[in-house]
């Protein structure tokens, strides 16, 4: 008892002390050669396509840069990973000579050989501890139990690991995604500067130039000059105004907050010129940033359109599917050959830039759904956006 005690503390304190997941493995082979007194032990992952690799060794062996790679199903080890059950082997005779170099075996030698799985979460299996005596040895009952929970804990601490890996990439993903959102704030804040700069600021210094004169005329008593002064000051004033209009548009949309988005989508229909747009949207009680995320990007989806597609129609459909909201935007008019949909923090092609399909991938990640485009030359174009549990 004290044997499997022991062991159980010594392979824990190096589970949980060691950071790199390689000394551990080669650490826990060689924590179970000891324990058991056997001639080695073996540890195989499980790879993606199911086949286990030897990654880790006790004694310490050059397992090189084509290790002993077993095929998915293949052997005891096979069964021990489809089983999730521990195999014990007295005279084991592998017929893989990659295998049996790794055992130490002659021709015509036998071993005795336990394994064991590394039992993850639900059915999943991502190793197999092997432990292996050239000295025919029958390992008992004890040994299964103590080597099955040194192997659990093996199996935690590579669940561990890559769970830390996913969250890592996660986390990167994130920091792109901000960044590339940042930028596109930035982006919109100097186009927005730009059209009150080319547009606003030239019509009110126009407009100012023309009330002085009206006033320089009226001293005069020029009322004929004076009118034609104030007319065109009054035009630079409407055009003023609408420059204004136009700049903020995309800031903010007061449709949202009286009307709500089913609404607003009809109204921002309306506005889009030479396009008959037919929408086909469901009152959804929805969380106020994912309706302005939606309406933008059907605002995004229809403007584009306008732009590119020579469409004669477009249909924005706004459904309830479970949980889900389902935002579809379709055309018929030119497609074209959909690039993957990439955020801005990634390179994406020329289309993918043209189309806005960067700018709408981002606003889809924010609200952590997704977003399908489908298109072919001549056959229009189809825009899907998935928000999972918002409803």
């Amino acid at each position: 008892m004290n044997r499997d005690v022991d062991l159980l503390t010594a392979a824990t304190d190096l589970v949980v002390g060691e950071p790199d997941l390689q000394q551990v493995l080669a650490g826990i082979a060689r924590l179970l050669t000891e324990t058991l007194a056997a001639d080695g032990c073996l540890v195989l992952r499980t790879g993606s396509g199911g086949d286990l690799v030897a990654v880790a060794g006790h004694p310490e062996q050059a397992l090189g840069a084509d290790p002993l790679r077993l095929p998915r199903g293949f052997g005891v080890t096979g069964r021990v990973v489809a089983d999730r059950i521990a195999v014990v082997l007295v005279d084991d005779n592998p017929r893989n000579p990659r295998h049996r170099a790794l055992l130490g075996l002659r021709a015509g030698e036998t071993v005795s050989r336990l394994c064991v799985p590394a039992r993850g979460q639900g059915e999943a299996c991502d190793a197999v501890l092997a432990v292996h005596s050239r000295a025919r040895r029958e390992f008992t009952a004890d040994d299964i139990d103590a080597v099955q929970r040194v192997a659990d804990l093996v199996a935690l601490r590579i669940e561990l690991d890559r769970s830390a890996g996913t969250l890592v990439e996660v986390e990167r993903s994130w920091e792109r995604l901000v960044d590339s959102t940042v930028a596109a704030q930035e982006a919109e804040r100097r186009r927005i500067a730009g059209d009150l700069h080319d547009g606003v600021t030239q019509a009110i210094t126009s407009l100012a130039f023309h009330l002085s004169a009206a006033e320089i005329a009226l001293s005069a008593g020029d009322v004929d000059y004076v009118a034609e002064q104030v007319r065109a000051a009054r035009e630079l004033a409407d055009l003023a105004v609408a420059e204004t209009r136009s700049a903020l548009s995309g800031l903010h949309s007061p449709v949202l907050d009286d009307l709500g988005l089913a609404a607003g989508l009809a109204s921002m229909a309306h506005a889009i010129p030479n396009l008959r747009v037919d929408v086909d949207a469901q009152e959804l009680d929805l969380p106020e940033h994912v309706e302005t995320a939606l309406f933008r990007i059907a605002q995004e989806a229809v403007s584009n359109i306008g732009k590119h597609a020579q469409a004669a129609k477009a249909v924005v459909r706004l459904i309830k599917h479970g949980r889900s909201v389902v935002l579809t935007v379709a055309d018929d008019g030119l497609g074209f050959e959909a690039p993957p949909v990439r955020s801005t923090a990634e390179r994406a092609d020329s289309n993918a830039v043209r189309y806005g399909l960067a700018g709408m991938s981002d606003r889809v990640q924010l609200l952590r759904g997704q977003l399908s485009v489908t298109s072919r030359p001549g056959e229009g174009t189809t825009v899907e956006v998935v928000v999972p549990h918002v409803l």
